[in-house]
């Protein structure tokens, strides 16, 4: 069984973290919404950030 990729990974506690930022918000417990929502907003930016840069010599040759 291969192992998961870095990606997959982001991918995963992302949707994770949706989920349980619903059952806190949900729940009214406004303090856990909010710092689950910092943690998702950090996996969407190292997705963001790791799809850039895997497609980032698209980019330069696209230019060049």
């Amino acid at each position: 069984m291969d192992q998961p990729s870095k990606m997959e990974n982001l991918q995963f506690a992302q949707g994770i973290l949706r989920e349980l930022r619903q059952k806190a918000e949900a729940d009214g417990e406004k303090l856990l919404t909010y710092l689950i929502d910092m943690a998702y907003l950090e996996a969407s930016d190292r997705i963001r950030a790791h799809w850039i840069g895997s497609h980032e010599p698209e980019a330069r040759r696209a230019k060049g």
